[in-house]
């Protein structure tokens, strides 16, 4: 009988004892502040460094929380540890604001450049981008090379170019870019 009552005392010392969670590698520091995502994508790394594996990648308009900087590097947090992005890449509320009420578009691959050291004038083109950042179409608005070959090259190029997608309150939008190629 006695046995059995010291196993249910210390039951019940056992019981009363505070559950205390695993904190292991948690990154619980408060952030130094809030910023947005300002760049098509953030890729997040392991260290300030260009070459250092990619832990995380937030999209635009996305808030992280930073928590410390390093030169032209930013520690932010990604879930329960935290890696190191570029600060340009980030924006404060005011900016996130402006550039969702006049989003810019951005090259996810740019037109390769068309070489032609003797040619000199504009050419001025017109590429329709559809929802997922796919130019669909190419119009010539205006070539002052004298050369048709330089303008349908550089059409050729720009055909080819890949945009982020342009978001406006959640949706994708369709839109037009202006490109102008200077010799």
């Amino acid at each position: 009988m006695r046995p059995l009552a010291v196993l249910l005392l210390l039951a019940a010392a056992c019981a009363n004892e505070p559950v205390v969670p695993d904190t292991g590698t948690m990154d619980t520091r408060e952030p130094i502040r809030i910023e947005y995502v300002g760049a098509p994508e953030l890729p997040v790394r392991e260290k300030a460094d260009d070459n250092a594996a990619i832990i995380a990648t937030y999209g635009n308009g996305e808030a992280v929380s930073v928590l410390a900087e390093q030169g032209d590097w930013v520690e932010v947090r990604t879930g329960d540890r935290s890696g190191w992005a570029k600060k340009a890449d980030l924006a404060t509320a005011a900016e996130k604001e402006a550039a969702e009420e006049n989003p810019q578009p951005k090259f996810r691959m740019m037109p390769m450049p068309v070489s032609a050291p003797s040619a000199r004038g504009e050419i001025y083109m017109e590429a329709n981008v559809n929802t997922d950042g796919e130019v669909v179409g190419v119009r010539m608005i205006q070539n002052t090379t004298g050369s048709d070959v330089l303008g349908r090259q550089n059409m050729d190029a720009l055909r080819n170019a890949k945009f982020y997608p342009i978001v406006v309150k959640g949706e994708r939008q369709k839109f037009m870019y202006y490109h102008r190629v200077t010799y």
